[in-house]
């Protein structure tokens, strides 16, 4: 993902390796935390990302409103869910979709740009990305054909939302604490990415 300010005068994110103390806290094992900072908002970003598969999460630390402007390095079906605070989700040509906790929303995410509304306060997101090279190589399942189907719009767009089980929700701990850095604990993610795959697209098409 990368992200721009909407703002004037521009301003762009100052990104940092080095973690204030004060952020810390917030950091998970599973992989190298970077700090962006502006005078709008500071995001703590982590991403771990195997064969296509990915595990993103972003803490939102919002000084004030702001709209960030977002765009994908590939197309890519993401699930997405908002485990505090709120923020508005921006489509093109779509209505404003506001992202809460409660559930986990799927996404079809192309290269256009898309926009997130935010307000003051903090706002935490964790995400699975899938993107449309390794959906293409696995088993053809019903949900599978469904999100390939849309991607070749070429447009982003919102596809639906479901409830977190337990076993979902059980999984995204396990891997948040997951260091994921030697061989073996590379293969253990790797297989824990699939298992969400599968556990996700095993729920049907969406209507």
């Amino acid at each position: 993902m990368h992200y721009r300010l909407a703002v004037t005068p521009v301003e762009n994110f100052r990104i940092r390796e080095v973690i204030p103390l004060k952020y810390c806290q917030f950091v998970k094992r599973f992989a190298k935390p970077y700090l962006h900072k502006s005078n709008y908002v500071n995001m703590l970003y982590q991403e771990r990302n195997m064969d296509g598969f990915a595990l993103v999460r972003v803490l939102f630390f919002i000084k004030q409103p702001v709209l960030v402007v977002v765009t994908e390095d590939s197309p890519r079906t993401v699930i997405q869910e908002i485990l505090s605070g709120h923020m508005e989700l921006l489509f093109k040509g779509q209505k404003p979709l506001l992202l809460q906790p409660g559930g986990y929303d799927i996404f079809q995410l192309s290269t256009d740009e898309y926009a997130l509304v935010m307000q003051p306060g903090i706002c935490e997101m964790l995400r699975f990305e899938f993107e449309e090279s390794v959906m293409k190589t696995v088993s053809k399942t019903a949900t599978v054909k469904q999100w390939l189907d849309k991607l070749k719009s070429g447009k982003s767009a919102y596809f639906g939302h479901r409830p977190v089980d337990e076993k979902l929700e059980a999984l995204q701990g396990e891997m948040q604490y997951c260091r994921a850095f030697t061989d073996e604990e590379q293969e253990w993610f790797n297989d824990k990415l699939d298992e969400v795959f599968e556990m996700v697209t095993e729920q049907g098409v969406l209507r």
